[in-house]
């Protein structure tokens, strides 16, 4: 357009300025030629001889300002430039202008002016060919400027406008660039590889392929920085950008433990670059891969090379260097470079990371006091790891020790360190949590050790999880101390001794002996001479005897008389001795063994525990004579015996059983009356109830609860002992006395555990008085008050009987549903819905029984009632011609239960069968109630009979004739008796 607009001019010129037009025309001839010296001067005569203002004189100043651009210009051609962006508003080349403006700004780096031409031109010139390019341009412009949001955001415009094809690629590179500047290295990788993709033979398409590798490096996914700088597009590259590309390639192999990937990687980079920059940070990298690979003489003699030279990386390698001599064990080689280091450098950052090293060679070679006078210098530094690595080494020396406060104090410097890395906070946590278990601070410690067990359980698992365990059991709490124990084997041997040690008394202080005598039973068989072996060899013997293996706990209690003649004296062990010999069957070995006991320990607390026993083994005996002259033995001989008690209770009971009532009673009042606070008073009184009862006197039972309690109100069981004159008129069928000691009792014990049950109580000697409203009246009471109470389930089903046993239905289904909804934790809930069912049947309401059925089945599908479920929704799917259903759940029954409900599932299969027709398979069926169920008498005459039937179908009366006889002839007289003996006429 423009051109044409020019040849249109220049047309109309000539007509009139024949003379100036030819000097224009000589002008642009010479532009267009490239004749850029001659035009500009062509176009300066053309200017003193033309002073009309219009397009023409325009477009020979946009043309002289491009000139001077040409020839490199750039402040005259800026000049020029602005004469014509202020001066031709109307000018076709105006937008051309502003665009040239904003590329020698930027050229100049005024990048104000660049930006503000070229916003000018995409403000008044958004049609322009050139909107696209000044996008990028201003991008570029904030760029350099490290304005990356505003040029973040040109740059997207120009990406996205499609008339910027020129500078499309480095558009994509310049906006992924400031993405990467940013951090957001997601973004820059997305706009790399678009410009990889749209954009294959850019001549930046090299650089973004190794841009996206270091983003992706950056986000640590060396794994993908890897195949981006392993690419085949990385080819003709600069020895730059090549040196560059296989150093970072090197670095990711070396950040994913590619190591010798890496090796080979930076290997190449110091053979093919040896004037590269990145050859001394190969070298390093290959040192460090070395390292890492534990080939530490290797790794040695790269940072001894590169320690030649003072640059950072030769200092860092001068202290790497010594490292790779104390990880060799060399501590001597290492102490001298560590001091050489010192000398050389002794305010580098890293003087104080070498004295803490020098702290640790110290201490590994068991020289504490070095250890601790460089462990302390290094704490002066400025650096927080180094101080916290310090401080946890300190603590380390202190636990080896012993001296757990001094410990615990340094270990808490590193805690309270906030820069502290990872693996010195869990040495802390570590070493803190031992020092505090040592220190009997057991609930602190666990508090660390879990905190170090939830961070990173890995670290020193096996210490870690016998310390968590030990604190564990010191708490009693053996569960969680077993399951730690469980996880402490490892390579440290003391640590799997003690853990087996801990985890056989964590059974054992539980009770579960069997286990406790698998665990004591492995320690005494691995470690024979370790000091604890005779502890654990006893307990071994406990714990057979805890688990009622009495002969191999005697076997093991003589094993030790024998062998350790200390154990042979202890008293405990031989009356532990007497009890297994006893629990074994040797009643004669084991009652020597008591008097033996007695005899050589008589100031023993088992002197006269042991002769107590022996009267108890006569009266396990049934030899109550025997049994209570044993029991005065003990009297005698320990007048001030603290078992008197037990022995007068324990006389009384033998007494009892020998019938001698009176005698008892005297016994049991022995023990109210000389030890009113004992634990035996309340099975004393007991007795006592017994015996009046048992003597035919069960008024004069009542009277004397009465008046002990009257005596005693103060006793902790008193309204135990008031509860039972309830008990006992209730056992008497004596309702209505016992309905009033119930409701008396609630009167006097208000907050007794026991009111639940006096409600109860009353309610059912309400019921068997035919009292329905009062029974429903005292079960409610249970049910609304007692929510927590076993019996409240229990009241739910009362009620619900009275209420179906007086056709109630609809109340006796709203108080299944009160249950249902209330007492949602209760086990009874399963019998409530069953009987919520049985309601609707009694109702004739099937549709609602069936429903319910399926949800007990469906939610209570282990329960009995599940199974009573299952029962009646198969006579309900009979009843409807549901074959297929019904013998479902009747197959499932009869094969899963052995009992009357399992026999009543086989015994319908049968009936099922038989309404299908099905009377050979219905006979198949009815054998298995007499083969498997014969115990169930009902469902097996029933059998036989339906079995009859069956052959009479079939046409064969002899085998009907058969089942009949086998009815009649043993319930003959019977109403089944008598249909047996019609069926049987029938078929004659």
């Amino acid at each position: 357009m423009q051109k044409f607009l020019l040849i249109t001019l220049i047309s109309a010129f000539f007509q009139i300025y024949p003379q100036i037009s030819e000097k224009f025309d000589l002008a642009m001839n010479a532009f267009h030629n490239q004749q850029y010296a001659q035009a500009n001067r062509l176009f300066e005569d053309f200017f003193n001889d033309y002073k009309i203002v219009d397009e023409l004189y325009a477009t020979a100043k946009y043309y002289s300002a491009e000139s001077l651009l040409k020839l490199g210009r750039k402040n005259e051609a800026a000049i020029s430039f602005e004469y014509v962006v202020n001066t031709f508003y109307w000018s076709n080349y105006r937008d051309k202008a502003l665009y040239n403006l904003g590329l020698i700004y930027f050229s100049t780096a005024k990048y104000e002016l660049c930006r503000l031409r070229l916003k000018k031109l995409l403000n008044e010139y958004p049609e322009s060919d050139f909107y696209g390019n000044g996008l990028y341009w201003i991008g570029e412009s904030y760029s350099i400027e490290n304005k990356t949001k505003e040029a973040i955001q040109f740059l997207e415009e120009a990406v996205a406008d499609k008339r910027n094809k020129k500078f499309a690629d480095y558009s994509l590179y310049a906006l992924a660039n400031a993405y990467e500047q940013t951090g957001d290295y997601d973004n820059a990788v997305k706009y790399y590889d678009q410009l990889l993709t749209y954009h294959k033979n850019s001549s930046l398409a090299a650089s973004a392929q190794i841009r996206i590798g270091i983003c992706y490096f950056k986000l640590k996914d060396y794994q993908s920085s890897i195949v981006e700088l392993k690419s085949p597009r990385l080819t003709n590259l600069s020895d730059e950008m090549y040196s560059e590309s296989i150093y970072l390639l090197a670095t990711a192999h070396y950040r994913v433990n590619e190591f010798p990937d890496a090796e080979v990687s930076y290997q190449e980079v110091m053979e093919k670059f040896p004037e590269s920059e990145y050859y001394r940070p190969s070298k390093y990298g290959l040192a460090w891969c070395y390292f890492q690979q534990k080939r530490y003489d290797d790794a040695f003699n790269q940072f001894d090379e590169l320690s030649t030279e003072h640059d950072s990386i030769g200092i860092k390698s001068f202290f790497w260097k010594g490292e790779c001599k104390r990880y060799l064990g060399k501590y001597t080689e290492a102490n001298n470079i560590y001091k050489a280091f010192l000398e050389n450098f002794p305010d580098d950052k890293l003087a104080e990371e070498v004295k803490y090293q020098l702290g640790v060679v110290y201490f590994n070679t068991s020289n504490t006091d070095l250890a601790t006078r460089y462990l302390i210098s290094a704490n002066t530094s400025d650096n927080d790891l180094i101080k916290a690595k310090s401080f946890a080494m300190l603590g380390e020396i202190e636990l080896s020790k012993r001296d757990y406060k001094s410990a615990k104090n340094y270990f808490q410097l590193v805690l309270d360190n906030q820069n502290t890395e990872k693996p010195v906070f869990n040495r802390a946590l570590l070493g803190i949590g031992i020092a505090e278990y040592h220190l009997n601070d057991y609930r602190n410690s666990l508090k660390h050790l879990n905190q170090l067990d939830n961070s990173d359980p890995s670290f020193e698992a096996q210490k870690l999880n016998f310390f968590i365990a030990e604190n564990h059991f010191a708490l009693n709490n053996y569960s969680a101390a077993l399951n730690r124990y469980n996880f402490a084997a490892g390579n440290d041997p003391e640590i799997n001794l003690q853990s087996v040690y801990g985890k056989a008394y964590c059974y054992f202080n539980s009770g579960d002996y069997e286990n406790a005598a698998i665990q004591f039973l492995d320690f005494v068989k691995k470690y024979t001479d370790d000091k604890r072996f005779s502890d654990a060899k006893l307990r071994l013997a406990d714990s057979y005897f805890g688990s009622k293996n009495y002969s191999a706990a005697s076997k093991i209690y003589e094993e030790l008389f024998t062998a350790d003649t200390r154990l042979s004296i202890n008293p405990y062990a031989r009356y532990q001795y007497a009890q297994a010999l006893y629990k074994s069957g040797k009643t004669t070995e084991a009652i020597n063994e008591f008097i033996n006991i007695q005899e050589k320990f008589p100031a023993s607390e088992y002197a006269e525990v042991s002769l107590f026993t022996i009267g108890w083994i006569y009266f396990q005996q049934r030899n109550y004579p025997q049994s209570i002259a044993q029991y005065n033995n003990v009297i005698i001989k320990y007048p001030g015996t603290k078992l008197k008690p037990v022995i007068y209770y324990s006389i009384g009971d033998a007494q009892f059983n020998q019938g001698k009532y009176d005698s008892a009673i005297v016994n049991y009042e022995k023990v109210l009356s000389q030890f009113p606070s004992s634990q035996y008073v309340f099975d004393a009184v007991n007795g006592i109830q017994y015996s009046y009862v048992a003597k035919g006197n069960p008024e004069k039972a009542i009277s004397f609860l009465g008046e002990f309690v009257s005596k005693n109100p103060g006793l902790a069981y008193s309204d135990q002992l008031l509860f039972k004159k309830g008990e006992i008129y209730y056992s008497l069928r004596q309702y209505d006395k016992a309905k009033s000691e119930y409701t008396h009792f609630t009167s006097a014990y208000p907050n007794s555990s026991l009111i639940p049950d006096a409600y109860y109580w009353i309610g059912k000697s309400s019921q068997n008085l035919g009292l329905g409203e009062e029974a429903i009246f005292n079960f409610d009471k249970v049910v609304n008050n007692y929510q927590s109470s076993e019996l409240a389930s229990a009241s739910i089903l009362e009620i619900g009987n009275i209420y179906r046993s007086t056709k109630n239905y609809q109340s006796a289904i709203n108080i299944y549903d009160k249950g249902i909804n209330q007492l949602k934790k209760s086990n009874k809930v399963p019998e409530f819905q069953y009987n919520k069912g049985m309601t609707y049947l009694e109702m004739s309401k099937y549709q609602e029984a069936y429903s319910v059925f399926e949800e007990v089945v469906m939610y209570y599908p282990e329960t009995v009632f599940g199974d009573k479920s299952k029962f009646e929704l198969a006579l309900i799917d009979i009843a409807g011609g549901r074959f297929s259903s019904a013998d479902g759940y009747l197959i499932a029954l009869a094969e899963n239960r052995t009992d009357e409900l399992g026999a009543k599932s086989q015994y319908y299969l049968g009936q099922s069968l038989y309404d299908q027709k099905k009377y050979n398979d219905a006979i198949t069926a009815l054998v298995r109630v007499r083969t498997v169920f014969s115990r169930y008498e009902e469902w097996l005459m029933r059998s036989y009979l339906l079995s009859g039937d069956c052959y009479v179908k079939l046409n064969d009366k002899r085998n009907a004739a058969e089942m009949y006889r086998a009815v009649l002839a043993k319930y003959r007289g019977t109403p089944i008796g008598d249909e047996a003996a019609q069926k049987l006429r029938k078929v004659q």
